[in-house]
């Protein structure tokens, strides 16, 4: 017996530190997407001070989440910090409580220490709780209270002890003060019991553990009718009932939605498979139909809800991932009693149903470690590029609100202003038009017409894999230059200085502005040349990285009117250049002929026919 104990324990040791390790490895390699970055801001304010938001109601009458995720997120921001490792460690830790409460589960309901073991091995693999257990959300919290919830019911309901019953109010209040769909459950558990043909005693006792469960649960309901009066009315999917097997139980099994055909062949080899090997057991007891029962009955509850509001998501369904993987683990191994097929065809079953999951598990599971799937975009490297940037009268545009970029822009100078879906962006930004520049972000065509009408464009960069446009102000004066110059181009043009904005750490994208004083139309349409040389690379002066030459306009310039000349160099950030040295080189040509324009300097030195303006060493630190 403490042989058989000790080598239980062991392999769960070894199965714990397998799901820690799958959880935590990467923890931190993504940035937070949006709604991780509005539970860290807003989830975990301060719930005795003013609304995060700024606006009357409280969050919790507003967000659709039960008063108990707001206290942990912010009980745990208090203690541990505010950075994506951190804040993504809390619903780690909460996942981790169902790899030993599924094992328990499968002893509990199968007496079985193999379909613990596989049980609790699944749990740890599954790329859909790996996923939810390293978002800082409260969904992979859920997925871990709700089995141990169910767990403690399945005690109380076998022994029928005061105790036990306490301990299950307890831990399903928890789990629905963290999830109020764990709601859903609550019938499991009822029929549980009609099938079981629960005595009167035990009827009596669950009874009176749902009515102390309510008791506990007033706070919960009052926010509930506060969310009914809030005009919420979800921002995801409507019902499909389809997509239940062709969405739903594929990601629900191995955490993403295969291709066509396999969205139908996985969860209908499942299904057949599951059946199959079930056989023998289900014709002697009924646990197999409740557990088939704790998938249908929640789906079936999403399904009627989603017809009304729009929360048709397979993670709304994550707590029926329990009964998912306790009927994958007991169909595993083998049961006593005559099967319906001979031997070899059921271990072939069995090897079919372990295929079926494993291989687009693993592939899942691959994709998501290799950043093949990322969680979010880049928005560190862009907070840290506005940090490089843009200045305290800046205005940063963004095509709708989105919480993430300023998680990571927190002391960052300029303003942040969204865009709102069906506005005229006009309406939106015409009070910012004083601002000497504004960045906008992505490339929305209502937006981009407006600012094309009120600045001019000075570039157009790519940062951290978002579009981003620099306007400045049409007004250009000698304060704009950073670098002056004084060297005149032929007999058409005198270059008063320049400015360079960047390369950065954040991203080796420059824009060379240039400050021509035009002294001549010109017959010839002459063209400028931006080039980076490094006589390392390319000794006779070739150019290592030329920019596209543009026109200023030379044959029909104003004269004497200072001219803003802008350039983009190396716009893409990923575009990468040998570590070294770099010169930034300029000069004015004939495209007819090739033939370059004599650069004479201001003390009437002739400097050739290229003029170097500045030394740039790559990579930047």
């Amino acid at each position: 017996m403490r042989r058989s104990r000790s080598w239980w324990l062991a392999v769960m040791v070894l199965v714990c530190g397998l799901a820690f390790a799958l959880r935590l490895y990467h923890l931190d390699a993504s940035p937070l997407r949006g709604d991780e970055a509005f539970a860290v801001r807003y989830w975990a304010a301060d719930p005795l001070g003013a609304d995060p938001l700024g606006v009357d109601d409280p969050l919790s009458h507003r967000e659709p989440h039960p008063f108990g995720t707001y206290a942990a997120f912010w009980t745990w921001k208090h203690l541990a910090g505010s950075s994506e490792f951190a804040m993504r460690m809390l619903p780690l830790l909460g996942n981790m409580i169902g790899v030993a409460a599924v094992a328990a589960l499968a002893r509990r309901l199968f007496g079985s220490a193999p379909v613990a073991v596989i049980a609790a091995l699944l749990w740890a693999v599954h790329p859909f709780l790996i996923w939810h257990a390293q978002d800082a959300r409260n969904y992979a919290l859920w997925a871990g209270l709700s089995p141990l919830a169910m767990l403690l019911f399945l005690r109380a309901a076998a022994t029928n002890d005061p105790r036990r019953w306490t301990f299950y109010v307890l831990a399903e209040a928890l789990a629905l003060y963290t999830f109020f769909l764990e709601a859903f459950l609550l019938p499991v558990q009822a029929l549980y019991l009609l099938l079981i043909h629960a005595p009167r005693a035990l009827w009596r006792r669950a009874v009176i553990a749902w009515i102390a469960l309510g008791v506990l649960l007033v706070p919960w309901l009052v926010q509930l009718y506060w969310l009914s009066g809030s005009g919420y009315s979800g921002t995801l999917d409507r019902a499909d009932p389809a997509a239940l097997l062709t969405r739903f139980l594929p990601t629900l099994l191995t955490g993403g939605e295969p291709a066509k055909p396999w969205n139908l062949i996985v969860p209908l080899g499942w299904i057949a498979l599951v059946a199959l090997l079930l056989f023998p057991a289900a014709r002697r007891d009924r646990r197999p139909l409740w557990l088939a029962l704790w998938v249908l009955l929640p789906a079936a509850f999403l399904l009627v809800v989603a017809t009304r509001m729009s929360v048709f998501n397979p993670r709304y369904l994550i707590m029926v991932t329990s009964a998912l993987l306790l009927l994958t683990a007991r169909a595993l191994i083998p049961s006593t009693g005559a099967a319906p097929l001979p031997r070899p065809a059921m271990w072939a079953a069995r090897v079919a149903l372990a295929g079926l999951l494993l291989v687009p598990g693993a592939n899942t599971l691959a994709r998501y470690y290799g950043g093949d799937s990322p969680k979010a975009p880049d928005w560190p490297t862009l907070a840290a590029f506005f940090m490089e940037r843009a200045g305290p009268t800046d205005l940063i545009v963004f095509p709708a609100p989105d919480p993430t970029f300023r998680y990571y822009y927190t002391d960052g100078p300029a303003a942040e202003i969204s865009l709102e879906p069906g506005r005229d962006p006009l309406d939106t930004l015409q009070n910012e038009f004083w601002r000497g520049a504004i960045w906008l972000v992505g490339d929305p065509p209502d937006a981009v017409r407006v600012l094309d009408e009120q600045y001019p464009r000075l570039a157009h960069y790519t940062v951290g894999g978002f579009p981003v446009t620099y306007y400045a102000t049409r007004d250009v004066t000698t304060d704009d230059i950073a670098q002056a110059v004084g060297a005149t181009f032929g007999d058409f043009a005198h270059l008063v200085g320049y400015t360079l904005y960047g390369p950065s750490t954040a991203s080796p994208a420059m824009t060379l502005a240039l400050y021509w004083l035009p002294l001549a139309q010109t017959p010839t349409e002459y063209k400028v040349f931006v080039h980076l040389t490094a006589s390392r690379l390319a000794p006779d002066g070739t150019p290592i990285w030329a920019q596209d030459d543009r026109a200023p306009g030379t044959s029909t310039w104003d004269l004497d009117a200072l001219l803003r000349d802008p350039y983009t160099l190396l716009a893409d950030a990923s575009e990468g250049l040998p570590p070294g040295d770099y010169t930034l080189e300029i000069g004015f040509y004939d495209p007819a002929t090739g033939e370059r324009v004599p650069i004479i300097g201001p003390h009437g030195e002739s400097l050739g026919d290229s003029l170097p303006l500045k030394m740039i060493r790559f990579p930047i630190r």
